[in-house]
């Protein structure tokens, strides 16, 4: 994808409303927050839970619903459709770990370490806490929550973006441009319905990436101090997230081909590398069979995770973790949908499925099932209390602890750390900042300008909440609060998909997509 974004701000193709009352809106609640903030915590926080309990069926109704659909999708015969008139632009392998970095983000490094623990001392599905079955299972559960069934809503928003745009030829990448369209003639121009929707996606992609590049801070200093001694005091948190923006700035100014795909593909290579280390340098028998194990538990019980609400014990792990985290994808969802529309022109339906659920959930497999073993297997050993030191709110040390345990564990592997959490932040940073910029642009491609100001605003928003000595639980919760209506929204839109599937179908229009991917490769084959 060359970078040909335009220098100059286009009024007539820009929402400059939209972006103005979106702005002010986060602005006044940032504001409020600093001046109420345990009242605004506290609020939030009995509301946010109050509506994880009462609609969590119905969340996981709508996620398994939604893997299904994306099964099918992916293997029948509308697997078979491309989206655009070209082949793909990346590699396969860019192509999925550009998607994977932006999805999982700096998160999947703590989590990678810890989050087994958490499984270990409140499992789910009835199993007794600190059991045999508890921990044998709890990376199983781990590979669940970051797994198929949550991707497959990144594949069923991605397919939906990318059939408007490149097969019914919507002009905008936005969302509410797609549903318009989706409706047909019963919608003309943008309705109110439309700017809600797109307002929905700007609070959500800034209020979940500003807390992400927020959250990974600790992490970041953690790194810092273990290397040269310093203090998480504000002038290390603020330039932490002063170096990161300026990465995932200029690889936004460089463009996708340039810039993210550089980045990302760099940053692969480090994780690979840092989780061999792990995996050799580590008890690598019992990593590779709790791997395998953890595997077995996630297909087994795949179902019933899925599904698990525990009606008769009530001890809340369905709404802490499997709710939570549908509630937590649906927050990333429309910044994914488009990143991954936008990547993907050139690709038939099947191929982004399969990316998606697949090639995206591996990647992320690969990280918890070695970081995660080894974190185990240290713990097991009495190397490292790594349930108390979580249980102590220090989860960010256990992560150093634990890496102390390897060779060069307290001098390489933090800088590594450090290096990986620029790595997979900044992709993540960098396709927010496009799907911000998709979202205000109403045809064509965005200007850099607006851009660099979303890349701006997605650093000073974190900052404003770290030097104010904030929180970034409530504007987390109230940006996954905004994004619960996107179930509506997907509902609606895989609606609309399938009717333009049977419609372009029964016209006649696959078949001739088909026939122009055959025609290509006889004349690839004969120019072989």
């Amino acid at each position: 994808m060359k970078n040909t974004n335009k220098t100059r701000l286009d009024k007539n193709t820009t929402e400059i409303g939209l972006i103005i009352a979106s702005v002010l809106i986060l602005a006044g609640f940032i504001v409020f927050m600093v001046r109420h903030p345990e009242g605004t915590i506290n609020s939030l926080n009995t509301f946010f839970w109050k509506v994880i309990s009462i609609f969590g069926p119905f969340f996981m109704i709508f996620t398994f619903v939604t893997f299904i659909i994306a099964l099918f999708l992916a293997f029948s015969k509308y697997g078979k459709i491309r989206l655009g008139d070209c082949k793909p632009q990346f590699s396969t392998p860019s192509y999925i770990i550009m998607m994977l970095l932006a999805s999982l983000a700096s998160a999947a490094l703590y989590w990678s370490f810890t989050e087994w623990a958490f499984y270990y001392e409140g499992p789910g599905l009835g199993m007794e806490p600190r059991s045999l079955r508890a921990l044998e299972s709890s990376l199983g559960y781990q590979f669940f929550h970051w797994g198929i069934t949550n991707q497959a809503m990144y594949t069923i928003m991605g397919v939906c973006i990318a059939y408007g745009v490149y097969v019914k030829k919507v002009p905008s990448f936005q969302t509410s441009a797609v549903c318009s369209a989706m409706l047909g003639e019963k919608v003309k121009g943008k309705s109110v319905i439309g700017k809600i929707i797109d307002f929905c996606v700007i609070f959500g992609i800034l209020g979940g990436l500003s807390s992400s590049l927020g959250l990974v801070v600790p992490l970041a200093s953690g790194g810092l101090k273990q290397l040269f001694g310093w203090e998480a005091n504000a002038v290390i948190k603020i330039g932490i997230i002063v170096v990161i923006a300026l990465v995932y700035t200029f690889t936004s100014y460089l463009g996708t081909e340039k810039g993210m795909k550089v980045i990302s593909n760099a940053a692969a290579v480090l994780c690979i590398c840092f989780l061999m280390y792990v995996l050799l340098m580590g008890p690598t028998t019992f990593i590779i069979k709790n791997i395998v194990n953890s595997f077995g538990y996630m297909i087994s019980d795949l179902v019933r995770m899925s599904l698990f609400t525990d009606p008769i014990e009530d001890n809340g792990f369905p709404e802490n973790w499997t709710i939570y985290f549908q509630a937590f994808y649906l927050n990333y969802l429309a910044m994914m949908g488009i990143f991954i529309a936008k990547i993907s022109k050139g690709r038939t339906i099947r191929e982004i499925a399969v990316a998606t659920m697949v090639g995206i959930s591996a990647g992320g497999w690969f990280l918890f099932g070695v970081d995660g073993s080894y974190s185990i297997k240290v713990h097991l050993d009495g190397d490292v209390d790594v349930v108390g030191l979580i249980n102590s709110g220090i989860g960010d040390a256990a992560i150093y602890k634990i890496l102390e345990t390897l060779p060069l564990g307290a001098t390489l592997l933090p800088l590594v750390i450090l290096l990986l959490i620029i790595g997979f932040v900044a992709p993540s940073m960098d396709s927010a900042s496009l799907a911000l910029a998709e979202t205000v642009t109403k045809k064509g491609t965005p200007s850099m300008i607006l851009r660099i100001f979303w890349c701006v605003l997605l650093a000073v928003i974190p900052m404003c909440i770290i030097l104010s000595g904030s929180k970034f639980d409530a504007i987390k919760q109230l940006a996954i609060l905004i994004s619960i209506p996107f179930v509506v929204i997907v509902v609606g839109m895989e609606i609309g998909l399938l009717r333009w599937l049977k419609q372009d179908s029964l016209s006649g229009l696959h078949d001739e997509n088909i026939a122009l991917q055959e025609k290509e490769r006889l004349e690839e084959k004969n120019e072989e």
